[in-house]
């Protein structure tokens, strides 16, 4: 079995409204490992996508659904079994957790809730003036965009921030798939819109194919910006920032 590691993506947005710059970032739950694929190791990046009204997400692959039906794993005790062996990525503490996790039948809102309350206060730690974690309707977190500051300033940013993310990655990438993703679909736009399905969110005639070809095309005949819709993407790692949203004041 290869080694595989989620992938941390550290984006760079900009909110055309009053020209305010911002930053975010986001560990893009959307990089999962297939477990019925062993020769997979994902590693790429994407550079976020804007929207016409200056939106910004970070996402992979928007134009098909590859792969339609296929698992991540046979069984969400498949899939954490698989992260708790991954040693070299995932830490004590989030083993600590997935194990509690298999033996009480999925990750825990206070084992979820604690996880980010000690990246929060781990940034607070290291100097930063204020962390603004967005909450979804399904319970889901999100660090909000931040302004951003100078150059030794983000780079110092950087570096405490995958510190302070370290114990994170794991334990919310299963809850993430609790929520948003019971069913362990491998395709992202397939995992989305059976989430959107799931909460009564579209019709049933709503496709993932269409929701692929709404992102390829930047036009949507979903409300993009309600929090229910916004949560389940966050769910599977798509992340969108809009002008409304709070924005971090780090420094």
């Amino acid at each position: 079995m290869c080694r595989w590691r989620l992938v941390s993506a550290v984006f760079i947005c900009t909110l055309l409204l009053g020209g305010t710059g911002c930053a975010g970032s986001e560990m893009d739950a959307a990089e999962k490992p297939d477990l019925n694929n062993h020769s997979q190791m994902d590693g790429s990046t994407s550079a976020p996508e804007k929207d016409d009204a200056g939106d910004t997400e970070d996402s992979n692959d928007i134009s098909a659904v590859p792969g339609e039906g296929s698992r991540l794993a046979g069984s969400l005790d498949e899939y954490i079994d698989a992260l708790i062996a991954d040693t070299e990525w995932t830490t004590e503490y989030e083993r600590e957790v997935l194990e509690r996790a298999k033996a009480n039948g999925g990750v825990s809102v206070t084992d979820y809730e604690q996880t980010w309350s000690r990246y929060k206060q781990c940034m607070l730690d290291k100097g930063y003036k204020e962390i603004i974690l967005i909450k979804y309707p399904n319970g889901l977190y999100h660090e909000a965009p931040y302004q951003e500051g100078t150059a030794r300033q983000m780079a110092k940013h950087d570096k405490d921030m995958q510190t302070c993310m370290a114990d994170v990655g794991a334990v919310a990438q299963v809850y993430q798939m609790q929520i948003g993703n019971p069913t362990l679909f491998s395709d992202k736009n397939e995992a989305i819109v059976d989430c959107f399905r799931r909460n009564n969110l579209v019709p049933l005639t709503y496709t993932a194919q269409q929701y692929a070809q709404e992102r390829a095309e930047g036009e949507y005949t979903i409300d993009r910006q309600d929090m229910e819709i916004r949560g389940c993407e966050v769910a599977n790692g798509l992340f969108a920032s809009y002008v409304d949203d709070p924005v971090e004041q780090l420094w």
